[in-house]
């Protein structure tokens, strides 16, 4: 007599084993190892990205910074966990869209991050300047930051 609790293990494995295959294959084309470097390089995977990533060769940070120096947190953990956030971002963004901006724009999240990345690298001379990072600024979003001064330093497309 036929069951179909017979063959539910059976259907179960092969549609995990099509998720694993397609997953894999989807991973390696798309260069998934490089993500898990420090290497800018791989933020140059994605065409999108292309003049952002020639506009950084050209520019001073080039010789002493990767991308993820400025635009991730330093500390271990939340450094990978803004790459997974980030890259799971990134798949679903070029996945489930038909068009892409011309301009990425930061989030508010990132802008926090790389703020507060400029000013750690670039101690003693940032912590002189104003610092719109604090609680409570009285211009609130529209605080100074190092880039409001410094547009273009990383690349020349602001965020």
């Amino acid at each position: 007599m036929y069951t179909s609790s017979k063959w539910l293990p059976t259907i179960v494995v092969i549609a995990l084993v099509v998720i694993i295959l397609q997953g894999s294959y989807t991973f390696y084309n798309a260069k998934g190892f490089s993500y898990l470097s420090s290497d800018s390089k791989a933020c140059n995977n994605c065409h999108v990205m292309n003049d952002v990533y020639s506009d950084w060769l050209k520019s001073p940070h080039a010789k002493h910074a990767q991308c993820i120096d400025c635009h991730l947190p330093h500390g271990f953990i939340s450094k990978w966990l803004a790459k997974a956030e980030s890259g799971v971002g990134h798949a679903y963004e070029f996945t489930f869209n038909d068009h892409l901006p011309p301009n990425l724009d930061a989030s508010p999240k990132t802008k926090k991050i790389v703020q507060a990345n400029c000013i750690a690298c670039h101690l003693p001379y940032a912590s002189n300047a104003v610092n719109p990072t604090l609680k409570n600024h009285p211009h609130g979003e529209n605080a100074l930051n190092c880039v409001s001064c410094h547009v273009g330093m990383g690349h020349k497309r602001g965020f």
